[in-house]
Formats: C-alpha cells, sequence, structure tokens
C-alpha cells in the first residue's frame, strides 16, 4: 500500500479526531497530542493499537516527538517503507 503524505495525514487526523472526540479544525501538523488535545496514556496506547492496524506497521512506541502530528505522520510513512 503506497499512501502520499497527505493521505496519512487525514486517515491520521480522522482516527485522533475520532478517538478523542475534538473537532478537526483543533488538529493541524503542528498539534501536540498531549499538551493540546489532552491525550493520556491510555489514549495513547489506543491511538497507537488504532494506527498499527490502520497503516499495517509495528505498534507505534511512546516517543514524546511523535505526540506531534507531523512528527507522527513521518514515522508512520517510515514505517510503511520498511514492511
Amino acid at each position: 500500500m503506497n499512501m502520499k503524505e497527505n493521505e496519512v495525514y487525514d486517515k491520521v487526523k480522522e482516527i485522533v479526531v475520532d478517538y478523542l472526540r475534538v473537532s478537526e479544525n483543533e488538529v493541524n501538523p503542528e498539534t501536540n497530542l498531549v499538551e493540546e488535545l489532552c491525550a493520556d496514556s491510555i489514549a495513547l496506547v489506543e491511538l497507537g493499537f488504532r494506527f498499527s492496524e490502520t497503516f499495517s506497521i509495528p505498534m507505534v512506541e511512546g516517543n514524546s516527538e511523535l505526540f506531534i502530528m507531523k512528527n507522527l505522520v513521518n514515522y508512520i510513512l517510515c514505517k510503511m517503507q520498511e514492511v
């Protein structure tokens, strides 16, 4: 599956908006999931599982750099290329 960056971003955003029950306009490439959207450790684990299933990649690790949307999207893109 070869997805473009904007497709991955849109899907990640959709998952985040759905799971955290936030408005779409609260999420942009600079958004920090923890500081701005108040994602707790349980939410981060659940989101990690959803990203893993959706993109067929290994579980996303809890690196604070990945709390920022654009970094998370880049991480997922890199992992998709490795699989």
